[in-house]
This record gives structure tokens, sequence and C-alpha cells, in this order.
């Protein structure tokens, strides 16, 4: 069973301009709904800044209980500011 893309998923979500604790929310809400949507991969935008919403994202996405796998954005999806998650 494969579930259809839910389009009204964005392709990415953007968290700029948030808290850590803002960003891990939405991120936690984005990424479920994602798992479910059918699409093969998102981008998370969090930006250069400080790092430590990067840092925030990563360490969340590896204590997921979802399977995937993600990387930092090529340079023509973002860079190291944002991270490209692919689901398995």
């Amino acid at each position: 069973y494969m579930p259809s893309e839910d389009l009204s998923l964005p392709p990415e979500i953007h968290l700029l301009g948030k808290t850590v604790e803002e960003a891990l929310d939405a991120l936690a809400a984005y990424i479920d709904r994602a798992t479910r949507s059918g699409r093969p991969f998102v981008r998370i935008v969090h930006g250069h800044g400080s790092g430590a919403l990067k840092k925030a994202v990563r360490d969340f996405l590896k204590k997921s209980r979802y399977e995937m796998k993600f990387r930092a954005g090529d340079s023509n999806e973002g860079g190291e500011g944002c991270t490209v998650v692919e689901f398995i």
C-alpha cells in the first residue's frame, strides 16, 4: 500500500526566525505528516545563522522513529542552509 501524495503538504518547511523550541515543534508535526504524505523527500530550510537550529534539526532527525535518511542540501537546494529528508 502506497499512500497517495498529499499535495496539501508543502514540499518544504521554513524554520527561519523561529526559536529552537518553536522550530522543533513545527518540525515534529511536519515530519509526521510528511511520512504519511507519499512524498519521497522534503526540505527543511533552517538557514545558517549560529548553527544552533541546523544542529537541533539534525539531532531531532537522528532520533526520529521514522525510517529516513537526511543530508545537507546540494548547492542548488540551499546547501548547508537546509536539510533534505528522504523517506525510505
